[in-house]
């Protein structure tokens, strides 16, 4: 059974090293896309696209598991929290400060997943945990340092700075609302039903966008950029992502997003021409020590 188990967990660690390539590649094709279609209306259209693809595959291999009455509002709840609070608070925290600053701000969602996760489901956080954390952290602040990217947490940017730290605790807040629920109903619905959140909402609010734009001034690359987002990175990532919170906790989950930063720097040096330094070659070893040494 224990063997079983472990099996589990295995292949649950190499979904997740899927999510982070996913998400990892998504910088440059979002990039791409944002510039012509606009945070709201890329976001829109991704989410739709996600929440259609998820249904393709879950109403082609699996059969509806009926929910409790109760459990509805703890789904709605955590699509709200993971595909439009979170969605939001990321891209307008985004928007208000630094891309160094950002991408600091956002690599302590795992710390917040730990946090929540022991006042929420009290789940004992190990030393090594917070040793492997804090190393993985420190391995990531050395990669966005490296990269000359603005570091000046606070004066003009403070209220993107709070957004930023807002986004990353609300992504902790997901990962934890999420791991009843997978323990209780199949993943793939658990993760429809999020996406379906999150295509009526942010649906909704691309509509005065996808009206206004001149369509005829659009290009056919950021769009299709838009729709391979919304199948890939939020559709598949975030179903793996919940496989991962099922077997192995949001705390041990969480960890792998430290990896996307090392990822991201690679793909952009080649997609974005960016230089790569010593520095960030250390951080990136710093950094899977971190986490190689946390997920124990």
């Amino acid at each position: 059974m224990a063997d079983l188990h472990r099996t589990k967990e295995r292949k649950a660690e190499l979904l997740l090293f899927v999510v982070v390539i996913i998400w990892a590649t998504n910088y440059p094709i979002a990039k791409y896309s944002l510039k012509e279609l606009g945070p709201l209306l890329f976001n829109g259209i991704r989410f739709v696209v996600a929440a259609l693809v998820l249904a393709i595959l879950f109403f082609s291999r699996s059969r509806w598991t009926p929910i409790a009455a109760g459990d509805w509002y703890r789904l709605l709840r955590v699509g709200i929290v993971g595909n439009v609070v979170y969605q939001m608070a990321f891209i307008i925290g985004l928007n208000m400060t630094s891309a160094g600053n950002a991408a600091v701000l956002l690599s302590t969602a795992p710390l917040w997943t730990l946090l929540l996760g022991n006042s929420l489901h009290r789940n004992q956080i190990r030393r090594q945990m917070w040793l492997g954390m804090v190393v993985s952290i420190v391995g990531v602040a050395m990669i966005i340092v490296g990269s000359g990217k603005k570091l000046e947490i606070g004066g003009t940017d403070i209220y993107g700075d709070l957004i930023s730290l807002s986004a990353a605790a609300f992504w902790a807040l997901n990962t934890n609302l999420q791991k009843p629920l997978v323990s209780k109903y199949p993943t793939l619905q658990v993760t429809l039903v999020m996406m379906g959140v999150g295509a009526v909402c942010l649906g909704a609010a691309a509509i005065p966008d996808a009206f206004s734009v001149s369509w005829s001034m659009i290009h056919v690359g950021p769009v299709v950029a838009a729709v391979v987002s919304g199948a890939l990175s939020i559709a598949v990532a975030n179903f793996f992502w919940s496989i991962g919170v099922k077997y192995l906790g949001p705390g041990r989950t969480a960890i792998f997003t430290n990896l996307i930063p090392i990822l991201a720097f690679i793909v952009s040096y080649f997609t974005l021409d960016e230089e790569l330094f010593l520095i960030h070659f250390i951080g990136a070893a710093v950094t899977v020590v971190g986490v190689w040494y946390a997920r124990r």
